[in-house]
């Protein structure tokens, strides 16, 4: 085949952003979040520098916040707790005194209204939370529906960290189809597109089989 009739390639566009060339890939959810020896059949999609190398401390926040919570005593939890979170908090100063600024000790009830007692627990910053379920949202879009959301495309996020919020959230799980990849015990998530309009999705992700979040995409319409 000669040069001239070779079809075009095209370059592949960082599915975060939507418009910087995608130049690496990038695990979503991040693959801190699984304990070593990690799954095969992680998800990558096409990642700019910036939008990939940005992400890193709001992950390490994200991650080390759910141990203090009832994911910290989960099977993946646990193994988790040896593998990286010790390394992690030796080796970063900064992470270790956000987290003991906001440590204290209080009742832990999962969004189920189970009591599980009085332990040390950890006021999260819902900002940091929002950016990490944003950025996983936009991966699993792409790789849903094979193309990436605009970037002026608006996607809310909602942390279900109370009974009334993850009542009102599963109310809506049965209009929602299973995605394609599960991670039982790490991380699972079903997913719908809104009919008419493309853009628009929700999603119910649920992290070490207990932290559930709401999202979605959209335009002020949808959302």
């Amino acid at each position: 085949m000669s040069c001239e009739s070779r079809p075009k390639r095209h370059p592949k566009i960082c599915v975060y952003c939507a418009k910087n060339p995608g130049v690496t890939g990038d695990h979503v959810p991040p693959k801190s979040l699984f304990p070593q020896p990690r799954p095969s059949n992680l998800i990558t999609v096409s990642s700019c520098d910036k939008c990939n190398s940005g992400a890193g401390k709001d992950e390490d926040y994200f991650l080390a916040t759910f141990m203090f919570s009832e994911a910290g005593i989960t099977d993946a939890g646990k193994i988790l707790w040896r593998q990286r979170l010790h390394r992690m908090f030796h080796k970063n100063s900064g992470l270790r005194r956000k987290i003991a600024k906001g440590l204290s000790y209080r009742p832990v009830v999962t969004p189920t209204g189970i009591y599980l007692g009085r332990r040390m627990a950890l006021q999260f910053d819902e900002r940091r939370f929002d950016r990490v379920v944003r950025k996983i949202v936009r991966g699993l879009y792409y790789f849903e529906y094979g193309e990436a959301l605009p970037a002026e495309t608006e996607v809310m996020t909602l942390f279900l960290s109370t009974k009334a919020r993850f009542e009102t959230a599963v109310g809506y799980a049965h209009q929602l189809s299973w995605g394609k990849r599960q991670w039982p015990g790490i991380f699972e998530y079903r997913c719908g597109r809104v009919p008419g309009a493309p853009q628009g999705s929700v999603w119910l992700m649920r992290c070490y089989s207990n932290t559930h979040f709401w999202a979605i995409s959209g335009s002020d319409e949808v959302c």
